[in-house]
């Protein structure tokens, strides 16, 4: 629908809601219709509503809110009524009550579950009364959106007392993740209990290429129908502009097989397919049954990150006990604190320990038990991968607490005590929510003590659950109670006893659901020792009775073999009350334990660990604490280089790989390598002087004109720590100095790297002055931004007489490496590929220039009128204003690459709010404090016309007008054929415009500091110094360009939302040089010429990029149509 309505839209058509795709419902409904017919044409059988977006929040940025009920109704009507003319014909067609994402993530605290309840029951309603056949909740890429979406849809079926399908479809971005990093396992588990979703399905964010690891996940596991509606490939740049270019035949060939292998049931296109797309997935799938199905559908519970199932394969389910005000001195004297982040730090331990998921308790007397709930599950569910159980007696908690989780949780807990009140209070939030709930045993009679009272009393909840809530046995966990055996009192001697049998029966009688036991009840009152030790087999002998869960502290709980025969076989026959001769087991168990320490696992398994191993560890955590000691322990085995090759480098090889596979983030990668550069330091001096630890050696620069050294030096960082000699030139080198050093040093290989596009042309002069010198011999990688592997192994691998390579990351160039020096098997995808394929061209920047139309721009808009001509400086800038404006997921994600990938959980564990957000607000301080950023901006206003493809800029007071400088813009070749000039009043036209210029940086001491850090090894330091130190220049140039707008006038347009005007939500445009619409790095040199940005301390390089690099300039338009465009 959208891309089919972009190709149609002109001028006008949006009415005063430029940009608003669903207001065309309203202001173009013939568009619309026109759209829905040319799908049905082709014989697709249901067509999606023009509501994707149709919310009153994203309404709202358009002035539409309060008629987003009328705007769903029209799109549901028009799409109606073009089905209804096309099911005439005998074949009935469907209509799709499309449903998006929105622009805010819940799970991210960006709206409230309650404001995004309300927006869906809004949109839900008026897409029903508009007469859908169906609802498709589609582009999820936050599980709690797609969850509330849900919840929305089915209050609004309840409320009509009517009954539709319902189809929910996650994105799965080229990460393998959701957006916020869910595994489609993940997302599985926490929509799969909505018995009224029919269909689970993906959309969008790619092909159906990169789809089909996840469509397999779906095949294999999913109960439900399953959809997919891929992109039409994924968007490549051609001639300065995305385009999809997976054609209808190959789209239509990969649906084919998506249904006869995969046994998907409904499949669609999403970005960039047409209707002829969709002609040929008819006529591909027309007459095939999709193959038949037998899920392994495994009963789960989540985080919002990952899956866990509830029956583990060689282990009972452990729920971490340690986050209860009740039950851990060390929890509640946190929450009294206020001290979360102390309490996420605890849940983190946890998951390390083993834990798969964690109870939370918060109910203390005198505190608000909703908001510390609140603010507790609100850091968890973004900071922590295990799954969490809700554990209070309060339902309002409980609610306040689910509605926040986009994964699967379990509540703790519901029993009989006051008869059916407290089954009536909370089953149905978890009904609603998609919850598992534990179940205790007990009735009005109080806690049933034998196993014949347990199972009678886990029987009817197990009747009223399962008949009358709505629930399924598996999402009900029995609890038949544990009691102290530490009491010695008479009648408490079989409790253990009572409770192995009841988990037993209950696993009998009450198929299909499961079992929980809260373990350490049961040694209540003995010393610390020897409750590790009763507990651990406690839990041992109740996993043999079929037990799946247990509410226990991990670390407390130690394997049997690791136990001393006599612990283990007094602690048996205590709990089995076997008084053999008279004997008291419980009286002989307790005398072991006089004046003992407890064991904890973590301290048995460290004991065990070889040195090696531990050294091992300590790279991969990057952890130094004890690393000397173990290093000379080490000495005393081995010689030094026998350490570094095979030890700390076998560390630094899990790193790599680890890293490779999504499984560590880059700032513990360099935490790793800092941890290594240590080790190698403490053993320098025991080596001898001629030993040579060296693998290799290569000569790294970036290329010349450029000044982004980033990537270069993180490629330094893994290579140097990874047994490899580096010869760093630095920035902006010549040809000339990389041939010296490589020559002089006799290198294994030289790179190259550049973040330019122009770099890239740089780099194939490079490869063709190497070629002139006969220095073939030297193997070549290359990397940096622009660059892509299609054109270093097609076009430039064409150039270059020796052997060239591409390197996406530092490891990347790492296995390289280690294929040049040690004859390591390359991966397949970094192999040359060599199949004569044709490359991608790059831009030319010299192609002549031709004549072409003028666009369609308006040419009478107002011209606003700027405060003064001619240029300032400003310099005394708040930088903590200037803070407010940074993209918080370009700094995270893309500079400090905090992403998530798909490894255990304690790999994993390292959270935007847990980690990243903490050190950015660290950076910010000392950013300020010691004056780190130097914000400084030079900007003015200048008097222009345009003439044809140019912008001609007067000189300020000049009378008559006096041309000062003239640029020249690339006009489209296609499509609206835009051109930046379009956006001034011509020569002609008898008005002068106006437009603003501005060049920003945040000084030279953040580099010089940045160089520093490098120096001194404190690589992570480094990262994010440098990563915040782009981002806060991007931050800059956003914030004066908001300024300018101020200013000029053109204000009222700005989104209140900072985040917002990231995606252009206000009047205008800024456009860079270097990008697709304005290309001409030269032009920079007008640019000095208008603003003299000397005067800030910003130079052009002789390949006219800005020094200090973390510096920007733009030309900005105050038009109201102007827009980033490709050309």
């Amino acid at each position: 629908m959208g891309t089919s309505l972009q190709a149609l839209v002109g001028p006008g058509d949006y009415g005063d809601y430029e940009g608003c795709t669903e207001a065309l419902n309203i202001t173009r409904p013939d568009l619309v219709q026109g759209v829905h017919a040319s799908f049905l044409e082709v014989g697709c059988d249901a067509i999606e509503t023009n509501s994707f977006g149709a919310n009153a929040v994203v309404l709202g940025e358009y002035g539409l809110s309060d008629r987003a009920y009328e705007i769903n109704v029209a799109a549901a009507r028009l799409a109606r009524e073009v089905a209804d003319a096309f099911s005439r014909s005998g074949k009935r067609r469907y209509v799709a009550g499309s449903i998006g994402p929105g622009t805010k993530l819940p799970s991210l605290g960006q709206i409230s579950p309650d404001e995004m309840l309300e927006m869906y029951r809004v949109q839900a309603r008026g897409l029903m009364d508009g007469g859908v056949d169906l609802f498709i909740i589609e582009t999820c890429q936050d599980p709690l959106q797609a969850k509330l979406a849900c919840i929305a849809v089915g209050d609004v079926m309840r409320d009509a007392g009517k009954r539709l399908p319902v189809i929910v479809q996650i994105t799965v971005e080229r990460t393998g993740t959701m957006l916020l990093g869910t595994e489609t396992a993940a997302a599985l588990t926490a929509l799969e209990p909505y018995d009224y979703v029919d269909v689970i399905g993906i959309n969008c964010a790619t092909g159906p290429a990169e789809m089909i690891e996840h469509i397999q996940v779906l095949s294999g596991q999913s109960p439900k129908f399953i959809s997919c509606q891929p992109n039409a490939g994924l968007p490549e740049n051609i001639d300065g502009r995305p385009v999809y270019t997976l054609s209808p035949e190959e789209l239509a060939r990969y649906l084919r097989q998506f249904v006869e292998e995969y046994g998907v049931n409904i499949v669609g296109g999403c970005c960039g397919t047409t209707p002829e797309h969709l002609r040929r997935v008819v006529e591909a799938v027309s007459g095939i049954k999709p193959r038949k199905r037998a899920p392994e559908w495994v009963p789960s519970v989540s985080s919002l990150y990952s899956a866990v199932p509830l029956k583990q394969e060689a282990s009972v389910f452990f729920v971490g006990e340690r986050l209860n005000a009740n039950g851990s001195k060390q929890f509640r004297e946190l929450l009294q604190k206020d001290d979360f982040d102390g309490m996420v730090a605890m849940a983190r331990d946890q998951v390390q320990e083993g834990a798969h998921a964690l109870d939370v308790c918060t109910a203390y007397v005198g505190r608000d038990e909703v908001r510390d709930m609140v603010e507790l599950v609100s850091r968890l569910a973004a900071s922590c991968t295990a799954p969490l159980m809700i554990d209070s007696t309060d339902p309002r908690v409980i609610e306040e607490a689910l509605k926040r989780l986009g994964g699967r949780c379990i509540v703790n807990s519901v029993n009989l005590e006051d008869g059916e009140e407290r089954l009536r209070q909370v089953l149905p939030l978890c009904k609603r929510y998609g919850a598992a709930v534990v179940a205790l045993t007990i009735d009005e009679r109080g806690m049933a003590k034998t196993a014949h009272h347990k199972l009678e009393v886990a029987k009817r909840i197990y009747e009223l659950a399962t008949q009358r809530y709505g629930l399924r046995p598996e999402d009900i966990l029995f609890d038949p109670l544990t009691f102290t055996l530490g009491s010695g009192a008479e009648e408490s001697r079989r409790d253990g006893l009572e409770t192995l049998e009841a988990v037993r029966r209950i696993k009998e009688e009450l198929p299909g659901s499961f079992t929980i036991l809260g373990v350490s009840n049961v040694s209540f009152g003995l010393k610390p020792a020897a409750r590790v030790v009763l507990n651990s087999v406690f839990l041992h002998m109740a996993c043999e009775n079929g037990l799946d869960a247990a509410i226990v502290n991990v670390r407390h709980i130690i394997p049997l073999h690791r136990l001393p025969e006599q612990e283990r076989e007094l602690a048996r026959r205590v709990i089995l009350d076997d008084r053999r001769e008279g004997s008291d087991p419980l009286t002989e168990f307790m005398a072991l334990f006089t004046g003992a320490q407890p064991k904890h696992a973590e301290a048995v398994a460290d004991a065990e660990v070889p040195l090696e191993e531990k050294l091992r560890q300590a790279i991969v955590n990057g952890d130094s604490r004890g690393l000397e000691q173990m290093l000379s322990q080490a000495l005393e085995r081995y010689d030094p280089l026998y350490i570094i090759n095979n030890i700390l480098l076998d560390g630094m090889k899990r790193v790599g790989d680890l890293f490779a596979s999504g499984q560590m983030q880059l700032p513990f990668v360099l935490q790793s390598a800092e941890v290594m550069k240590a080790a190698v330091r403490f053993l320098e001096p025991h080596m001898e002087k001629t030993s040579d630890s060296v693998k290799g050696s290569i000569v790294l620069a970036t290329v010349r004109g450029d000044v982004h050294d980033i990537g270069k030096n993180l490629v330094d960082i893994i290579l140097t720590n990874n047994g490899y000699k580096v010869y760093n030139l630095g920035i902006k080198q010549p040809v000339e100095a990389i041939i010296e050093a490589a020559v002089e040093h006799n290198v294994d290989a030289i790179g190259m790297s550049g973040l330019l596009v122009k770099s890239t042309v740089v780099m194939k002069e490079n490869l063709e002055e190497l070629n002139a010198r006969g220095l073939e011999k030297f193997p070549v990688i290359l990397g940096g931004a622009a660059l892509t592997r299609r054109y270093v192994e097609e076009e430039l691998s064409r150039v270059y007489r020796g052997r060239v390579f591409y390197a996406r990351d530092a490891f990347d160039g790492l296995r390289i490496m280690d294929h040049l020096t040690q004859g390591a098997e390359l991966p397949k995808e970094l192999k040359r590929a060599g199949r004569g394929e044709k490359a991608s061209a790059l831009p030319d920047a010299e192609s002549p220039r031709e004549e072409r139309m003028r666009s369609d721009v308006r040419t009478d808009v107002p011209i606003p009128v700027p405060p003064f001509y001619g240029s300032r400086v400003v310099v005394d800038i708040p930088l903590d204003e200037v803070f407010r404006y940074i993209n918080e997921i370009s700094l995270f994600r893309g500079q400090w690459q905090f992403r998530r990938g798909s490894g255990t959980a304690e790999e994993r564990d390292a959270l935007i709010e847990e980690k990243a957000r903490p050190i950015f607000e660290e950076w910010k301080r000392r950013c300020i404090e010691e004056g780190i950023l130097q914000p400084k901006v030079v900007y003015g206003y200048y008097p222009c016309n345009s003439d044809g493809d140019d912008l001609v800029v007067y000189r300020p007071g000049s009378d008559p007008l006096e041309e000062w400088v003239r640029f020249t813009f690339p006009r489209q070749k296609g499509g609206r054929r835009l051109c930046i000039a379009d956006f001034f009043a011509p020569v002609g036209s008898g008005r002068v415009d106006v437009v603003a210029f501005q060049v920003v940086t945040i000084g030279e001491k953040a580099t010089q500091l940045e160089r520093q850090l490098f120096a001194s090894d404190r690589y992570t330091d480094y990262l994010y110094l440098h990563g915040l130190s782009v981002e806060t220049a991007e931050a800059l140039a956003e914030y004066w360009h908001k300024k300018i707008r101020e200013e000029l006038g053109i204000a009222g347009a700005d989104s209140a939302d900072i985040r917002e005007l990231f995606k252009l939500g206000y009047q205008g445009a800024r456009y860079s040089f270097g990008y697709p619409a304005c290309p001409n790095l030269e032009d920079q040199v007008k640019v000095f010429q208008l603003l003299e940005p000397e005067r800030i301390g910003v130079r052009l390089t002789e390949e006219y990029q800005l020094d200090p690099e973390q510096s920007t300039s733009a030309v900005i338009v105050h038009h109201p149509e102007a827009r980033y465009f490709n050309i």
